[in-house]
């Protein structure tokens, strides 16, 4: 998760700086990603289920490190994120922390994990957020044929709203693949 933000605080063991908040907050939330990198099953950690309600929310979440949480954990996130946050916040969450993980598990597996793809039908809740935060990062991205095919069978799967496949479309559409 690259943060913009992040360049003002201490420095972590991966030598990516953390951002500047309290050391018991970095502490909770470092124990917290610790937890969620081998999350299987089970209730979410308290602490965790407010961060959509946090101001500095992207800062918190960026301590717990995302990129290594596992397929389930992204999947209860994008649940928890998707039910309680506003479109734009939502979109913000899609594209920081679910399309980075759902590219990188295409990547290295060639297909997409089941609770990635459940994570992705979840976001599609949020239609105008998944279209911003995902498919159209994906439409100016060098995006792979086998990626497009799995969010096109999610497309495919979960009913959206018209107004909003149409924008999408006409964004698609003028978006520059030369």
């Amino acid at each position: 998760l690259n943060h913009p933000d992040a360049a003002a605080g201490e420095p972590s063991g991966s030598g990516v700086p953390m951002p500047a908040l309290p050391p018991k907050v970095i502490e909770v939330y470092k124990g917290v990603g610790l937890l969620l990198k081998t999350y299987r099953s089970g209730k979410l950690p308290k602490a965790f289920k407010i961060v959509p309600r946090l101001a500095n929310w992207e800062e918190v979440l960026y301590v717990t490190e995302p990129e290594a949480w596992s397929a389930v954990a992204t999947r209860e996130a994008t649940k928890l994120f998707a039910s309680n946050m506003n479109a734009r916040m939502a979109q913000r969450f899609f594209n920081l922390v679910l399309l980075p993980a759902v590219q990188e598990d295409i990547r290295e597996h060639g297909k997409l994990n089941f609770h990635l793809y459940l994570a992705l039908k979840k976001a599609l809740y949020k239609p105008a957020a998944f279209f911003k935060g995902v498919l159209l990062p994906l439409g100016d991205g060098g995006t792979t044929l086998r990626e497009a095919l799995i969010i096109s069978s999610v497309l495919g799967k979960v009913s959206v709203p018209m107004l909003h496949s149409a924008v999408a479309i006409l964004k698609l559409a003028e978006l520059d693949f030369c």
